[in-house]
């Protein structure tokens, strides 16, 4: 399990879980890069470039585009895995220390020290609730009464799992309430309960209810963690898990899709759907009007929708067919990680998917779920995910060992460090960049030696051998995990 930390002025890379305690991504280690960089030719070796003017050392405004990397790709096209490799590997995702939760795996019984046991995992949070949204001093009096609304001591002794879909994008709490709370007034980037988050049409089993019954407790692939009743609508076990088996008829490809506007059907009208997402085809005729609108100009897909009562339909919606989406995941190719990655660039770091954004871990699991891969939501589980293979690393591997892994890196391997992950996207003269999704760049100025801290909270494409773990430290030693997504 990893190590829970909070993060500081100095420190700010902490990641939340999608919702089990095992998931929570740390990110208490905060960016340097050392090195020069910038406006210069890409040619140039990263060790002559300057400092850019924002503040980013070995960089120069071209690499800011997918295309720069992906001309000094090897076979940017070749299929790196193929759909039948992919799925196995999906399969292994939801196997032993895959890193996902096989929900059909739960016994349909479920038993109140279970139940509790996941309350309390659920309630573990990396970032102290020192204030709330007004700045004022957060009491145990405060905590405790969000404790009582999770209902511990109404738990039955045993009961039936119930099932359901999440019918939007929907944030999973630590507790049973939507009050923010921050470790202080710096770090507002960063919010306690934040527990990440759930995309339309993902299952859950639902375990419990809160006592002002405004929230379900949910167990989700990730794990257990709350949910606003209102975004879960309760099936059965076979409607719930026939819908997430259907082959997609869309996958959506863009940073963030929306169905067309629909007053006719407002459940399933403009929904935010996120890279990744896979979604049946609806049994429309061509041309076949859907909620008001003629179909033949988009794509008809089919969504969950929650009922009055709270119980589980489908319901037909349309994504424009100039939408970012594919007919199916993408082909796995060096090409496709590098122009899906980019289509985050410049998106504001989102701590647990917030700010309808992500953060390092959500970065490249999305980027990787367009193409059919599912890999875990946590950046120390995607370095040792049994679904993944990897080059681990202790602290008997030498940096120069460590240079020379990263320097025979391929395009879209991970880095991993404590509480953090990287993505490869290619070389410069040997040295290795990285697209990450991050809240400061620390590297120690060429001209003055010092360590000099600059402010990107977004993904961002930097160096890699130049970053600091810490004040003395090097990214590269740090490094636990080289993950090669794409091999077999």
């Amino acid at each position: 399990m990893s190590r829970l930390t909070s993060p500081s002025p100095t420190s700010p890379h902490v990641k939340p879980r999608r919702a089990f305690v095992h998931s929570w991504r740390v990110r208490t280690l905060s960016l340097a890069l050392v090195g020069a960089a910038a406006g210069l030719s890409a040619c140039a070796a990263p060790s002559t470039l300057a400092v850019s003017p924002s503040g980013v050392p070995a960089f120069s405004e071209d690499m800011l585009s997918p295309e720069f990397w992906i001309r000094r790709a090897p076979a940017p096209d070749a299929v790196l895995l193929d759909a039948e490799q992919v799925a196995a590997k999906r399969l292994r995702a939801f196997g032993p220390d895959g890193g996902f939760i096989d929900l059909k795996g739960i016994p349909p019984t479920l038993t109140r020290a279970q139940v509790a046991g996941w309350i309390r995992d659920a309630q573990r949070t990396p970032i102290p609730a020192a204030i709330d949204e007004q700045g004022r001093p957060v009491t145990e009096a405060m905590l405790d009464e969000l404790r009582q609304n999770a209902a511990g001591q109404h738990i039955p002794e045993s009961s039936a799992a119930r099932y359901g879909l999440s019918v939007r994008r929907t944030h999973l709490r630590s507790l049973p309430s939507s009050r923010q709370f921050f470790a202080s007034g710096e770090l507002r980037d960063y919010e306690s309960l934040q527990a990440g988050v759930l995309f339309p049409g993902e299952p859950v089993i639902i375990a419990h209810q809160s006592a002002d019954q405004q929230w379900l407790f949910v167990l989700t692939t990730q794990g257990p963690a709350w949910v606003q009743r209102g975004d879960i609508a309760e099936g059965t076990a076979d409607a719930v898990f026939s819908y997430v088996a259907t082959v997609p008829g869309r996958v959506v490809t863009g940073d963030q899709v929306r169905t067309v506007f629909t007053p006719e059907a407002p459940a399933v009208s403009e929904l935010e759907l996120d890279m990744g997402t896979a979604l049946p085809r609806a049994d429309v005729a061509p041309g076949e009007p859907v909620n008001g609108a003629s179909s033949y100009a988009s794509w008809p897909v089919l969504l969950p929708v929650r009922k009055p009562d709270g119980t589980l339909a489908f319901q037909s919606a349309l994504v424009r067919r100039t939408a970012d989406t594919a007919p199916g995941y993408l082909p796995l190719t060096r090409a496709n990680i590098l122009r899906q990655a980019f289509k985050f660039l410049g998106e504001r770091y989102g701590w647990g998917h917030q700010f309808n954004a992500r953060d390092c871990s959500g970065l490249t699991s999305e980027v990787y779920r367009g193409m059919g891969l599912f890999l875990p939501p946590d950046s120390g589980k995607q370095g040792r995910s049994a679904a993944l293979n990897h080059r681990l690393f202790t602290a008997q591997d030498s940096h120069d060992e460590r240079v020379r892994a990263l320097a025979q890196a391929q395009v879209g391997d991970l880095v991993v460090v404590p509480g953090h992950v990287l993505m490869i996207i290619g070389h410069v003269n040997g040295e290795p960049y990285v697209i990450q999704d991050v809240p400061y760049a620390v590297f120690k100025d060429p001209a003055t030696q010092q360590l000099r801290k600059t402010k990107l909270n977004q993904v961002s494409v930097t160096p890699l051998l130049p970053l600091h773990a810490d004040d003395t430290t090097l990214y590269v030693d740090a490094m636990t995990s080289l993950v090669h997504v794409t091999q077999p």
